[in-house]
């Protein structure tokens, strides 16, 4: 029987390599891109059975071991410009279906892949963990409007739009994506593996919360500019940064970055302010 890691190896590699295709495929026909994604499954076997061959494809088939944090967060950042792909004329709901598959992919491969979260073991949490989640959530709403934007968002996640079954069944889905998927496939990415990764190439060797100048500065940059609200999401990763820091416990990082964005949901929900989303 294949081991979960080298399943997860396989099906990593497939996966992007089709979607890489689609997105190609795209630019001569919307069809063609369709036609691209259903390969996946020939290119699961065919990579399975001759990655040893190729040394560049073994390399990339076995990536240091890091395919459980890569993987997620990579359909976690393209599954908006795949929706795009695929669908196009349909721009108005894009963001909705967008976010949907995503928590649904996303949530699946954390769910299928769990016992190789060794490091979210450990259930030990405590206060520090929900303050520093209500701190991120005061910067968020708080520094609204006094700092510059990079760019404007076209579209927000507004579910008023639609109606009250709709509704209700969008508020549900954002939850789960923003609650229960988004904080355990940003901190695993950013917090264990790359924060890691930078200290030493041999990362799984590194311990959970370890320390450099250079790995602390990285992240708190990717983490803090992969988010369209840059400044809060740069305050946020220092303060998660520090916590980590503190606690050498990544589930404490998942639990304040749940605590955050659960507020956040309810804050907009109850105001009306939909375009935190």
């Amino acid at each position: 029987m294949i081991s979960l890691d080298k399943r997860l190896n396989t099906t990593s590699v497939a996966t992007l390599t089709s979607i890489a295709l689609a997105y190609i495929c795209s630019y001569i026909h919307p069809a063609l891109s369709i036609i691209a994604l259903l390969l996946v499954i020939p290119l699961y076997f065919i990579v399975q059975r001759s990655h040893a061959r190729y040394k560049l494809l073994d390399k990339v088939w076995h990536l240091d071991g890091a395919w459980s944090y890569v993987f997620p967060f990579a359909i976690y950042l393209v599954m908006g410009d795949l929706t795009r792909t695929l669908l196009p004329g349909f721009e108005d709901y894009h963001i909705y279906i967008t976010y949907c598959l995503r928590t649904v992919a996303v949530g699946y491969i954390l769910i299928r892949y769990r016992s190789m979260y060794t490091e979210l073991a450990s259930r030990r949490l405590d206060g520090i963990s929900i303050l520093i989640g209500v701190v991120i959530f005061l910067l968020w709403v708080g520094l609204e409007g006094i700092y510059p934007m990079f760019s404007s968002a076209d579209v927000h996640y507004d579910p008023t739009i639609f109606d009250t079954a709709a509704f209700g069944f969008l508020i549900l889905v954002r939850f789960a994506g923003s609650v229960l998927v988004a904080p355990f496939v940003e901190e695993l990415f950013c917090r264990s593996f790359l924060m890691r990764y930078l200290i030493d190439s041999k990362w799984q060797a590194v311990p959970i919360g370890a320390y450099t100048l250079g790995s602390f500065i990285i992240v708190t940059l990717f983490f803090g500019f992969s988010h369209f609200r840059w400044l809060p999401g740069i305050l946020t990763a220092v303060l998660l940064n520090l916590l980590l820091y503190r606690t050498k416990n990544l589930s404490s990082c998942v639990a304040a970055h749940a605590t955050a964005n659960l507020l956040l949901l309810v804050y907009v929900v109850c105001t009306g302010k939909w375009g935190f989303f």
